[in-house]
């Protein structure tokens, strides 16, 4: 299996849509969309960033009763 190809930091910011690199941001979209193992981990890893981020925002911006 291959070395980690996108950082965690990278990830973090692309599933905040904070990831300044448009070729990385690419990259990261080209890979997602492989038929691969590889981009089955990356969406994987990818998942944990975007589930703490929705329940973050949840927590802090999510129903006012």
């Amino acid at each position: 299996m291959k070395t980690k190809r996108f950082s965690d930091e990278d990830l973090m910011k692309f599933a905040d849509g904070e990831l300044d690199n448009k070729e990385l941001s690419m990259d990261i979209l080209s890979k997602l969309l492989e038929d691969t193992p590889e981009s089955e981990i990356l969406a994987k890893r990818l998942e944990v960033f975007t589930s703490t981020r929705n329940a973050l925002l949840n927590a802090v911006i999510g129903d006012k009763k």
